[in-house]
């Protein structure tokens, strides 16, 4: 069987979507063929020995995507972009046998024109499954695509009464430049040289160098660019500062007391809804969130145990981490109905 998975990303994107199928596509490998198609942005990210990369073209880029349904013989199509192409899924649906998945969708038009759709973050936290027309709709945690290594660091995460170690990752590109309203904020605790707080930054983030500079004289902070196991890092957190993206969600299933900084609008409707469930301290959109403000918040959640004790017991039972096993077995079942 042969998948086709559509994913890209970038600065101004952020690489979560290209994240999420990378991730995928580790499990789907060893029972499928893979070929994707990204942007310019998301080619080296994507790369890999066992599949197959292609950028799409800028012109013409409907055509050449049908000629590669046809000439490949895709089984599968997944699309993970911001705003799934109504007008190329009508023709998939009408000149191919391809079966259509989704993810992270909510346009009416475009489901109608999908086999399925996994909408792991845009949805409420409590998990469901329902259909919408023809196409099954599977919504929830339940269905958030993690890293297996998460679901280890779940096992082995145990929350300590001194917040020393402190976690901040705020996606993959950091749009918002929210890393250096972080640091300004951080220096400003009383107890700061106590507290080591370990930067994360993607590789599509512009101003690691500025950041390595900023921090350089401070031994209490310390950068990490890009990084494969970010479960090592954060089962080694006592408390994280994350972003309302994928983030969030490792950090809620491991069980580590965070709060929140939203780099857009739909990320502060998932921290909302966390937020309402007693599994984060969310602060909205980070932009207009100032230094002091943040500041206060940071010194409430590093200072107080029994509110990181809430946090972590309200917010682990709602991302058990099983998403990627859920997601394969949908995939490998539309698959069977091939054949």
């Amino acid at each position: 069987m042969h998948i086709g998975i559509f994913a890209d990303g970038g600065f101004e994107k952020g690489m979560g979507h290209a994240v999420r199928m990378k991730r995928l596509a580790e499990e789907l490998k060893h029972r499928c063929s893979i070929t994707f198609y990204t942007n310019d942005e998301s080619e080296q990210f994507l790369q890999e020995e066992y599949w197959q990369v292609i950028v799409k073209p800028e012109l013409q880029q409907n055509e050449c995507i049908l000629r590669e349904i046809n000439d490949k013989k895709l089984d599968l199509l997944l699309f993970d972009i911001l705003g799934a192409p109504v007008d190329l899924l009508t023709k998939i649906k009408a000149g191919t046998d391809a079966k259509i998945v989704l993810f992270e969708e909510k346009n009416e038009r475009a489901i109608g024109q999908s086999d399925a759709v996994i909408n792991g973050i845009y949805s409420d936290v409590r998990s469901k499954v329902y259909d919408q027309g023809n196409t099954r709709v599977y919504e929830g945690p339940d269905y958030l695509i993690l890293h297996p290594a998460f679901q280890a660091a779940r096992a082995d995460y145990a929350l300590k009464e001194d917040c020393r170690n402190i976690l901040v990752a705020l996606g993959g590109s950091d749009p918002k430049q929210l890393v250096f309203k972080v640091i300004a904020a951080a220096d400003q605790l009383p107890d700061r040289k106590h507290k080591k707080m370990i930067f994360i930054m993607g590789s599509a983030s512009p101003h690691q160098e500025a950041v390595r500079k900023l921090i350089q004289n401070k031994p209490q902070y310390a950068l990490i660019e890009q990084t494969n196991d970010m479960a090592m890092f954060m089962k080694q957190a006592d408390a994280a500062i994350v972003a309302g993206g994928i983030s969030l969600y490792e950090a809620i299933c491991i069980g580590v007391p965070c709060l929140v900084l939203s780099q857009v609008a739909h990320q502060t409707a998932t921290a909302a809804k966390f937020a309402e469930h007693g599994a984060v301290l969310d602060l909205g959109l980070g932009e207009n969130v100032s230094v002091e403000k943040l500041a206060y918040h940071m010194s409430q959640i590093f200072s107080s145990y029994p509110l990181r004790l809430s946090l972590h017991e309200g917010g682990r039972p709602l991302v058990d981490g099983k998403g990627m096993k859920r997601v394969s077995a949908i995939l490998y079942d539309l698959l069977d109905d091939k054949i």
